[in-house]
């Protein structure tokens, strides 16, 4: 037992203490393994009363019985030591002796092994679902689910209050990248979940230079990059170890270290794993942004070495990121780096075994320019990037951005060139980089046009905007040279320059600008003839305003151009022109303002048919949306029946994946706040399910979205609502459900894994034990409890024993808690009506199900009646005692007389105590239950308790409804009828004879 305050015998306690630890730690064979894990409990509650209890004095004492206490925490093994502290946890102690208990388990971690018995400790903690997990047939180990991922998570990354950070990561480090580096996918994806979100996703530890992404990042980005050095290069060996000495001086990076091929694939794979394993967009965009040209980079070469497993895990890393609404700017960042191929002195390449390397970049000049494979490799590097851009939620805005951004590379002139700067210009156009550069963005505006080109129209906004920076650029560069040309000939003014009035060029020179402005103009003019003519073309007030700019520089630039060029020109006016002049552009109409919303929400479908958590994340953030904002383009019933489909699919994927129909639970909690009668009704007829369509599991977790929809309703819970929601729960957890067609599958499927456990013993050898149980070390279960455990689970199934083809018990438990939860949510909108039935179901099971395996109906049935007390209570407090409308009533209604039950029983009655208290004590005494007849005891405790605070508020009352102090119409024991004075007027006076 945990110590109180004082010890009740300090020398007894220190002599029991020395005894127990001479046998625990006497190095000689005997007894100490056996007793050992019995009086652990004893040794650490006593040696910590010793140690740390501050109302002791004697300090040597306390000294002495410190070492002792570690001796034993550090020489006891982590798979006894867990239960064992957290069973210390779990009752009322004192304060010191609990914070010494946290510290202890908070430090077992960081144990040899200690990660895995932890991790092994919280899933065999938490219990799993009533569903297929329960149906299915026993493992080795415990289950693993999301809420023990999360406990898991927060424990992990919780360091202990007197352990500096660093000493703490370093330690369970290498253990969490062992279990990430592993075979084991549950162990993987535990692993996964708790760097990312438990330690990467809070500030203090995963921001840039702090431990945890000194530890579990940056030698990613290290070894992707080739700027590996011993301070990265320690956490990327097999198995992962801290170096101490290197951990000591972590401002020093020191050299850069080769990269070897086995530490890109295993950071590569290590970054999938974080990335993609769980639905976290914003881990995503952090850990992929920094390396996002090494990626591409590898994603290039891959694909053009035919290196399929590098190429399928970057591309997949390039999608997912590009498919969570990253904005323009890595967009922008790619095709400005469309041909990155490594760094300023290294470059990718193939080792012997044709595995992925790095290699030092050879010297521009050593090797000559191959132009034909340029050109392959910028053809496939533009339909890669083509297929990223399409990944993007917001693709139709973003090659509108894309295409501005490249076309301005090569059709944009400088709007203020001189001659020496014209010079410099043209010089630059000779190097070989820029006129691939060039090259390069006029090849991806092409594709754009040739697969995008309705987008383009739809969105002619980006377009207009590019086409009037040419045209400007072209007008003030022939503005510039008129004004140079006229300068110069006024300075030369003589009788010999009358001669030379008019300006010699030569041929080729006139020829070279003529060529450099029709290249830019030419393709200006399509741009505009090909989004004026388009149909989809609308006239916006924007749009407006920039097409008569672009009208009024065009005219000003017109006489400016050489002939082959003025026609053209000349043509483009004159379609702006027969734009702002037609009839329909005077009435200029606004964009609709739900077609964004369509967008968004095509592509939350989008999303949500993806496999990738991150992506499918993004898609039910998306989809919050549009509801928050009550969006029109949302047809309810139709996204509730995809929230179902996805809550309720059965392939391995999703079944597997507890994250993605938890998100679509939370958004039917956001859909039911805005549409509460048709998301109960729809979720309440599904999880009766009357026509038999659906499987436990399934009704189930149709069960939990009911509970998370009630939860926020709130105060919303009433009215017809609230009926509804009561009518089909109470239906579902009577016995009024007929299941034929469930019961029937359910034999067979008993009949057939009948006859293959036959079958199996049949083929089994004798004298020859299960492999299975071999190499399982575990405490295995005895036939005995095995048998009684399958019995159970089998008696679930076949329901209530005394019907016909009933209803599963486990749906039938489901329904009473979420009628608890209905109550605990607001039992005021629920009224005295429904309050009452519930009551009614509750007693009834409590009275009629007294079979073993409908224990869990009556711990249910408990539950509900525990709830209704609390809830009225607190709804009474929070009114400060005045009365609700509704309650339980103080008399014994069958005791009454029935001339006078109407004065004590009525609408505002949901039960009487006594006759409560009566039932009650009568199930108590037959219940074999453990658990339900400890749940019985606090109810009619709290029964108990409520008739004394109802007798307070009748003493306290006052008139206008409220409670009274009610004593029935006989005061036993006394003959005098209290009621024999109502009706009379008051007692006169008379004076006889």
């Amino acid at each position: 037992m945990p110590p109180n305050t004082t010890p009740h015998d300090e020398s007894l306690l220190n002599r029991t203490m020395h005894v127990l630890l001479s046998i625990v730690q006497d190095h000689r064979s005997s007894i100490q393994p056996i007793i050992r894990s019995r009086i652990l409990s004893d040794l650490i509650s006593g040696l910590s009363d010793l140690a740390f209890n501050p109302n002791l004095i004697d300090s040597d004492k306390k000294r002495s019985s410190r070492k002792a206490f570690q001796a034993i925490i550090d020489t006891s093994p982590s798979a006894a030591l867990l239960p064992t502290l957290s069973a210390f946890l779990q009752t009322e102690t004192t304060a010191w002796f609990k914070s010494v208990i946290s510290r202890q388990i908070a430090r077992i971690p960081m144990r040899d092994g200690g990660v895995l018995h932890t991790i092994l400790f919280v899933m065999s903690q938490v219990a799993p679902s009533l569903g297929q997990e329960a149906q299915a047939q026993p493992t080795n180990g415990p289950q693993f689910t999301v809420q023990g991922m999360m406990q898991i998570s927060r424990l992990l990354s919780a360091v202990p209050q007197d352990t500096e950070p660093s000493i703490y990561f370093e330690a369970i480090a290498p253990q969490l990248l062992e279990l990430l580096d592993g075979d084991d996918i549950d162990m993987r994806r535990v692993a996964s979940y708790t760097i990312g979100n438990g330690i990467l996703g809070k500030r203090l530890y995963g921001a840039p230079g702090s431990i945890g992404h000194s530890i579990f990042i940056e030698p990613i980005f290290a070894t992707l990059t080739a700027k590996l050095n011993s301070k990265t290069a320690r956490w990327l060996s097999v198995p992962p170890h801290a170096d101490t000495s290197a951990s000591q001086s972590t401002h020093q990076h020191g050299p850069s270290i080769p990269v070897q091929s086995h530490q890109i694939i295993l950071a590569l794979h290590r970054l999938k794993l974080l990335a993609l394993q769980h639905p976290n967009p914003g881990l995503v965009k952090r850990i992929v942004y920094p390396i996002l040209l090494p990626l591409w980079g590898l994603t290039c070469y891959s694909q053009q070495e035919q290196l399929n497993e590098i190429h399928a895990s970057t591309m997949t890393l390039l999608q997912t990121y590009f498919s969570i609404s990253v904005g323009v700017l890595p967009l922008k960042k790619l095709v400005d780096h469309l041909m990155w191929d490594g760094g300023p002195t290294w470059t990718f390449t193939t080792d012997f075994h044709g595995q992925i390397a790095f290699k030092p970049r050879p010297e521009s000049k050593s090797s000559p320019f191959d132009l034909v494979k340029h050109m392959d490799s910028l053809q496939t590097r533009v339909d890669l990037f083509i297929g990223l851009l399409g990944s993007d939620p917001s693709t139709e805005e973003r090659i509108g951005d894309i295409f501005l951004h490249v076309s301005q590379s090569w059709l944009v002139q400088s709007a203020s060139l001189d001659g020496a700067a014209e010079r410099g210009r043209r010089e630059q156009l000779e190097d070989t980089t820029a006129i691939l550069q060039k090259l390069m963005c006029a090849k991806v505006a092409e594709r754009l046009l040739d697969k995008f080109k309705d987008t383009l129209s739809r969105r002619p906004l980006r377009v207009l905007e590019l086409i009037k920076q040419v045209v400007d650029g072209e007008l003030c560069k022939l503005r510039s040279q008129q004004k140079s040309r006229s300068s110069r000939n006024a300075e030369n003014v003589s009788l010999s320059s009358l001669a030379n009035i008019v300006p010699e060029r030569s041929e080729s020179e006139e020829n070279e600008l003529d060529q450099e402005i029709s290249d830019s103009l030419t393709t200006a003019f399509s741009l505009l003839s090909t989004v004026l003519a388009s149909p989809e073309f609308a006239l916006s007030q924007d749009i407006k305003i920039l097409l008569e700019a672009l009208k009024e520089h065009l005219d000003q630039l017109i006489p400016l151009l050489p002939s082959t060029l003025a026609k053209p020109a000349t043509t483009s006016s004159m379609l702006l022109e027969i734009q702002l002049t037609s009839p329909e552009s005077t009435e200029v109409k606004a964009a609709p303002s739900h077609v964004l919303d369509l967008e968004t929400h095509r592509q939350a479908l989008a999303d949500l048919s993806s496999d990738l958590p991150p992506v499918q994340a993004e898609g039910f953030s998306l989809l919050s949306k549009l509801v928050l904002k009550s969006s029109p383009v949302l047809d309810i019933p139709s996204t509730l029946t995809l929230l179902l489909s996805i809550i309720t699919d059965s392939s391995e994927t999703h079944a597997n994946d507890e994250f993605i129909y938890l998100n679509a639970i939370k958004l039917i909690g956001t859909l039911a706040a805005r549409h509460p009668r048709t998301v109960v009704k729809t979720l309440v007829d599904n999880y009766a399910d009357p026509g038999e369509q659906r499987t436990l599991d399934q009704r189930l977790k149709i069960g939990e979205s009911l509970l998370r929809t009630v939860q926020d309703l709130g105060e919303a819970l009433t009215g017809e609502t609230a009926k509804t929601l009561a009518e089909g729960l109470v239906a579902v957890a009577g016995r009024r459900g007929h299941k034929p067609e469930t019961q029937r599958a359910r034999r067979q499927l008993e009949e057939k894994e009948r006859r293959e456990r036959e079958r199996q013993e049949r083929n089994r050898q004798p004298g020859l034990s299960d492999l299975s149980q071999l190499i399982d070390d575990s405490e295995p279960e005895s036939p005995e409890q095995n048998a009684y455990a399958a019995s159970i689970v089998a008696a679930w199934g076949a329901g209530a024993s005394a019907d016909d083809e009933p209803e599963d018990l486990r749906i039938r438990a489901s329904a009473l808690s979420v009628l608890a939860s209905a109550v605990q949510t607001n039992i005021l909108g629920l009224g005295p009506m429904i309050v009452s039935s519930l009551i009614d179901l509750a007693m009834t099971t409590l009275t009629l199900e007294s079979t073993i395996e409908s224990a869990v109906l009556r711990r249910a049935s408990v539950v509900l009646i525990l709830d209704v007390i609390k809830a009225l209570d607190s709804a009474r407090e929070a009114r400060k005692g005045q009365d609700i409308g509704f309650g339980f009533s103080l008399v014994d209604q069958e005791a009454t007389p029935s001339s006078h039950s109407g004065d004590h029983q009525g609408p505002s009655t949901v039960a009487s105590i006594p006759r409560l208290l009566r039932t009650l004590g009568f199930v108590e005494s037959v219940e074999t239950d453990a658990i339900v007849r400890g749940h019985l005891r606090v109810l009619i405790e709290s029964l108990e308790a409520w008739m004394e605070k109802s007798i307070m508020w009748g003493i306290g009352a006052r008139d206008g409804g409220e409670p009274r102090l009610e004593l029935g119409d006989r005061i036993a024991g006394l003959s005098i009828d209290p009621l024999a004075g109502r009706g009379s007027g008051r007692p006169r006076i008379e004076e006889i004879e």
